[in-house]
């Protein structure tokens, strides 16, 4: 995956907090609300001038005064949501801001003026005279009604920008995540077979070709398992115990009666429970590399499948024999699974190894997450 395709694959999941329809509506309708609020108060309020008259006429007053200011804030809504990074410059920034005041200061005050005189007298202002009754005070108002729909369009716009941000590292590090788990995944996949020929090698070579018939029909199936499983991120442990179950018995026909398999598998509804694909494979193949193949005796595998306190545990033990070379922890086997563990569960699952006078012993702990 190249660079332009990661950021196109990132910009298709990023989630804007709010549609743009959304955020005109709101822009437009806040200060509709604020003019409908400030009209009941001043309708409701003995002290006021307006105090007795009609609240919906006085809400239409009030609405038409404060429609300016929510032209305004829609515009603004729309320069930021088009052009988020350069409208939030700050150079840019600053000049917005004060192309807005200046553009909309006169339009907010000459419209209030229009309004109330028309609303008050009747009559259509005489603009020339209105104005110079405006006082300082209401200019203030006025610039500082500006400044607020501005600031709140453009804080807005920067907590958009860092939210982004913040998806976008997450999404970074999901991909990168996902992109080391196939790779993972796609090393094991050559590892189980180059080991599961290895099998049938030793098979024809010892030229019982019917037992090598029968491997090569078992591995059939199991290579269609692999295959499949790289299309799932989840399967259950039902699904890979029967993998185990028929990749070991495969190897029974390898090893005949030196291989002996000991189960303790708790009784319980396995198929409910999420596992990775392929999880437990990695560790039987070590145990019947270290534990079979690299002697004459007979072995035991022990293999403990079981629940305690919401975690699942595959415990899987083998024989260490005198004068055989044990190299556990340290193959692609136990350092792919710990990698794999780490991304599905984190710090809640875990690959555990202890070595014994004469066993080795591996399990591997992750959350039960049938519930």
């Amino acid at each position: 995956m190249n660079s332009w395709e990661k950021d196109s694959l990132l910009e298709k999941h990023i989630v804007e907090p709010v549609s743009f329809s959304a955020l005109m509506s709101f822009s437009f309708l806040i200060w509709m609300f604020v003019a409908i609020t400030h009209a009941i108060a001043g309708a409701l309020d003995s002290g006021s001038v307006h105090y007795g008259q009609p609240q919906a006429m006085l809400a239409l007053e009030y609405c038409l005064v404060f429609l300016p200011l929510s032209l305004l804030n829609c515009l603004l809504a729309w320069l930021f949501w088009r052009k988020l990074e350069l409208m939030l410059q700050a150079k840019l920034l600053a000049l917005l801001a004060l192309l807005s005041c200046v553009a909309f200061l006169p339009i907010l005050t000459v419209n209030k003026i229009m309004i109330t005189t028309y609303f008050d007298r009747g009559v259509v202002a005489d603009l020339s005279q209105e104005w110079d009754r405006v006082s300082p005070f209401i200019l203030w108002v006025d610039f500082c009604l500006i400044l607020l729909a501005f600031s709140t369009q453009a804080s807005f716009a920067a907590w958009r920008r860092a939210r982004a941000k913040e998806q976008e590292i997450e999404l970074s590090r999901s991909l990168g995540l996902e992109l080391r788990l196939h790779l993972l995944q796609g090393q094991l996949k050559p590892h189980f077979l180059f080991n599961a020929l290895n099998s049938i090698t030793a098979l024809v070579r010892g030229e019982d070709r019917h037992l090598a018939g029968n491997a090569l029909n078992q591995l059939n199936g199991l290579l269609r398992y692999v295959v499949n499983s790289g299309k799932y991120e989840w399967l259950s442990v039902a699904d890979e115990l029967k993998f185990v179950r028929d990749y070991l018995d495969m190897q029974s026909l390898r090893f005949g009666k030196r291989l002996h398999i000991e189960w303790e598998i708790q009784d319980r509804d396995w198929e409910k429970i999420p596992c990775a694909p392929l999880l437990f494979q990695p560790l039987v193949e070590n145990a019947i590399h270290h534990g079979v193949e690299n002697h004459q005796e007979n072995c035991v595998i022990q293999i403990d499948l079981y629940v305690r306190l919401g975690l699942v545990h595959f415990r899987i033990a083998n024989p260490l024999l005198a004068g055989s070379k044990a190299k556990h922890g340290h193959g692609l086997g136990l350092s792919s699974t710990r990698e794999r563990l780490d991304i599905f569960f984190g710090r809640e699952a875990s690959v555990n190894t202890q070595s014994l006078p004469d066993r080795f012993m591996a399990e591997i702990i992750f959350p039960d997450d049938s519930q």
